[in-house]
C-alpha cells in the first residue's frame, strides 16, 4: 500500500464496517480497519471530530459557493474530548483510530463516505475531511439498507442521483448555518429565556403522513417497544442500530414512515422471506399483494429518510433482545403492507378503468 491506489471506505462504527467489508471482499482484519480486494474499510466510532462555530465571523452565503467549502469557512474542527465529559480515557482510543484513518487516507485515490445515511452522518464526515485537510476524490455511498448488492453499488458508484443528493445537502447545510448563526447571536446577547431560544421540535422535518397502519420510524418503534417489551429509548435505539448494522432492517430514521418507490419494489420480493419468520410467518403468508399506501406520494426526498423495513435477509445470530425487537418490526412491516378496504377499492377502480380503455 505504497501508491495511492487504495479505495478507503469510512463508516460510523465497527458493526457497519464489518458488514461493508464482507460485502466488498475486504476480509483481512487489522487493527482499526479491514483490508482486501483493493479496499480498506475503517470506522470513526461516531463523530470523532467536532465542529465549533466561529463566533463573530462575518456570515457569508453565496449561492455559487461550494457548500462544503462554505462549511469549512464557518467552523473550526478538533478531535472531540470525551475524557472530561465521561471521566475516563476515551481520547487515547480516538487518537489511535484517527491515526489509522489518516494513514489509510494518505494512501487512497478515493475515499468512500459510508457514514450513516443522515444529515448528521454528512456532518460527521465533513468534520473529518476538513480536520485532515488532505484533498482526495470523495464518493458518497448512501446505505439506507446494508444489503450486499446495495453496498457494492454504493461503494463503486456513489449515490444513485448525485444531483438530487447535492441539492438536498446544500439546502440542509444552509439551514444548519442559519441556525448556528442565530444561536451564536442569541448567546452573545445572553438570552436565556426558553421562549426566545426554543428547542428544535423537528417541525421543519419533511414527513410523509399516511392513514391506516404505517411503517415504524425510530420514535414509534420506541413507543411500541416500551408498551410491549418494556424497553427504554436508549436500548431500543442501540438494538435497532445493531439490526441495521447486521443488514436486517433499513436505517432507523427518527421521523419518516413512508418509503420511496424503489424500496417498495424490492419489498415485493423481500416480503416472501418474512413467511419463514418463526413468530409471524403465517401472518405474512396471508398477504397476497402489498399495499402501496406507505409509498411516497408528495415528492419527498429519500435523503430525509424512510420508514423501517426488513431487507430480505433471514436472521441467524440474534441475541434475545435483538430477536424481540426484530419481531416487533416484522409485525409492523406485515401490517403496513397488508391491503385494507381502501386498497381494494383503489384496485377495483383501476381495474374498471383498464377494462373501459380496452373496450
Amino acid at each position: 500500500m505504497t501508491d495511492k491506489t487504495l479505495v478507503t471506505v469510512v463508516t460510523a462504527n465497527r458493526f457497519m464496517a464489518e458488514t461493508i467489508a464482507r460485502a466488498i471482499g475486504a476480509t483481512s482484519e487489522h487493527e482499526g480497519y479491514y483490508h482486501g480486494n483493493g479496499y480498506a474499510v475503517t470506522w470513526t466510532n461516531g463523530e470523532i471530530i467536532e465542529a465549533e462555530y466561529k463566533h463573530g465571523e462575518k456570515f457569508v452565503m453565496n449561492s455559487g459557493q461550494d457548500m462544503r467549502m462554505m462549511y469549512a469557512h464557518h467552523f473550526n474542527f478538533r478531535m472531540r474530548n470525551y475524557d472530561a465529559l465521561l471521566g475516563w480515557e476515551k481520547s487515547k482510543a480516538d487518537e489511535a483510530q484517527l491515526s489509522v484513518i489518516k494513514a489509510l487516507w494518505a494512501k487512497s485515490s478515493v475515499i468512500v463516505n459510508a457514514m450513516e445515511p443522515t444529515f448528521d452522518g454528512e456532518l460527521a464526515f465533513l468534520n473529518l475531511y476538513w480536520y485532515l485537510r488532505m484533498p482526495v476524490t470523495v464518493r458518497r455511498a448512501w446505505l439506507s439498507r446494508l444489503r450486499k448488492p446495495i453496498i457494492i453499488r454504493g461503494v463503486e458508484n456513489g449515490v444513485y442521483s448525485p444531483d438530487k443528493h447535492e441539492k438536498w445537502l446544500a439546502g440542509e447545510l444552509v439551514n444548519f448555518f442559519l441556525k448556528a448563526d442565530a444561536m451564536a447571536a442569541e448567546n452573545a446577547l445572553d438570552i436565556e429565556s426558553a421562549e426566545n431560544n426554543p428547542a428544535d421540535d423537528g417541525s421543519d422535518v419533511e414527513l410523509n403522513i399516511v392513514k391506516a397502519q404505517t411503517l415504524h420510524n425510530m420514535v414509534t418503534l420506541w413507543m411500541d417497544a416500551t408498551m410491549e417489551l418494556g424497553y427504554d429509548f436508549e436500548p431500543t435505539f442501540l438494538i435497532a442500530h445493531k439490526l441495521y448494522a447486521k443488514g436486517l432492517i433499513s436505517y432507523p430514521y427518527l421521523y419518516q414512515n413512508g418509503i420511496p418507490g424503489n424500496v417498495y419494489n424490492t419489498m415485493r420480493r423481500d416480503f416472501r422471506v418474512l413467511e419463514h419468520n418463526s413468530r409471524y410467518g403465517e401472518m405474512a403468508k396471508e398477504v397476497g399483494w402489498l399495499s402501496t399506501r406507505n409509498t411516497f406520494h408528495n415528492g419527498e426526498t429519500p435523503y430525509n429518510g424512510h420508514g423501517i423495513v426488513t431487507t430480505g435477509l433471514h436472521p441467524t445470530d440474534l441475541s434475545r433482545d435483538e430477536e424481540k425487537l426484530y419481531n416487533l418490526i416484522v409485525k409492523r412491516v406485515i401490517e403496513a403492507f397488508t391491503p385494507d378496504e381502501n386498497d381494494f377499492q383503489k384496485k377495483a377502480r383501476k381495474k374498471r378503468k383498464s377494462h373501459k380503455k380496452a373496450g
